[in-house]
């Protein structure tokens, strides 16, 4: 009988060891789990830092260029109408006065 509680004995202790080191393992696994979902934030995370700075470098790449586009064509423009008033100052300075004249 003494063999058999003997027995029995050593068969729990050896179920606690296994238990323990289940829960062990358990353990590392859930760390192993954490470290790679944390990798995997790291890395998303660098991704869309990424691809972010990337669409913000081509908009203001395009806006500056849009810009320089309508700096370039207000200039033109401009240009255009001081030629336009320096060759016709005489004739527009008539205009107005015989539109005032008559009103």
């Amino acid at each position: 009988m003494e063999s058999v509680i003997n027995k029995l004995t050593e068969i729990e202790a050896a179920a606690s060891r296994i238990l323990e080191g289940a829960a062990n393992q358990n353990k590392l696994l859930d760390q192993q789990q954490e470290e790679r979902l944390a990798a995997f934030d790291r890395k998303l995370e660098e991704d869309t830092a990424r691809r972010l700075q990337n669409i913000q470098d081509e908009l203001k790449k395009n806006t500056d260029s849009q810009l320089l586009h309508l700096r370039s064509g207000t200039s033109d423009l401009l240009a255009s109408l001081d030629d336009y008033y320096s060759r016709n100052h005489d004739t527009l300075s008539t205009q107005i006065c015989e539109k005032l004249i008559r009103k």
